[in-house]
């Protein structure tokens, strides 16, 4: 899809590029192919979020059996309906409240869903820990994102870059960069430039964890203010005698910041915790 024809379906359907929804409208046409092929075509389902005018769609119908696009601007699902007819199934409303299991259950024969999407850039970091927070059924996932959160995905302590979603990412997904995306490949062109991005998730991850559902809520204390101290982080939570003794225990700073940790020594301060409860 080029310039004229985004204008056109625009003019067409009397929408316009929403800023409260992030909308830029990808036509760079190699890019979109990459995106599409990226995974391979072995799996036959996918999600895709926010289409917007179907850019990507279109290649997406082509390569897979059935698409499952979750849309909230009520112009797009106009024009998707009006203009995308085969093996598309459209989900009306915000991603961000949906029953992801739920949906998958009702849509697909399978439990292996690819996800692929050029991802709204305000709520890509929402998104993504939903997903990997709520469901196993999707287990690749290519989207594009801005390059800035496309390098906290593969953050390090100690950097600018390490947050709890780098944490998150990388102990249950392997991630692999696939593709930057200048700023001039959208219609209208955005402030920044675009990467893409491949996450494949783990069979299991690289260090045994034994509560997910807890270490999931320690990572997300231990960064509720990254420049914290661990300590601080999480006493309102836990006791923090508690805190310190197993700090203590597993040879780590007590005055320690939360951005220095390992992804090990975050599962390790989850696993005892576990053991001694709140």
């Amino acid at each position: 899809m080029n310039i004229k024809e985004v204008k056109e379906l625009l003019e067409r359907f009397d929408a316009g590029a929403l800023k409260k929804y992030g909308q830029n409208f990808l036509i760079n046409e190699h890019v979109l192919t990459t995106i599409a092929t990226s995974l391979g075509t072995a799996n036959k389902y996918v999600i895709e979020i926010g289409p917007g005018l179907g850019s990507l769609t279109r290649y997406l119908v082509k390569y897979y059996d059935k698409v499952l696009a979750y849309e909230i601007d009520p112009k797009m699902i106009e024009v998707l309906k009006n203009t995308i007819f085969d093996k598309l199934v459209i989900k009306e409303g915000d991603f961000l409240k949906s029953n992801i299991d739920k949906d998958i259950i009702e849509h697909f024969d399978s439990n292996d869903i690819y996800m692929i999407a050029n991802l709204p850039y305000y709520i890509t970091t929402p998104i993504l820990l939903k997903v990997l927070e709520e469901t196993k059924k999707i287990t690749k996932i290519v989207i594009m994102i801005q390059k800035e959160v496309a390098d906290r995905f593969l953050g390090k302590p100690n950097t600018k870059d390490y947050n709890s979603l780098s944490v998150l990412i990388q102990t249950f997904m392997n991630v692999k960069k696939v593709i930057d995306v200048s700023k001039n490949s959208f219609y209208p062109v955005p402030d920044v430039d675009s990467t893409v991005i491949m996450l494949e998730r783990k069979e299991k991850p690289d260090f045994e964890i034994l509560d997910e559902d807890l270490f999931l809520m320690v990572n997300r204390l231990l960064f509720r203010q990254r420049r914290k101290t661990i300590v601080n982080n999480l006493k309102d939570t836990y006791n923090k005698d508690d805190i310190l003794i197993i700090l203590n225990n597993l040879g780590i700073n007590v005055l320690a910041r939360s951005e220095s940790l390992t992804i090990k020594q975050i599962i390790d301060i989850s696993n005892e915790l576990s053991k001694i409860g709140k």
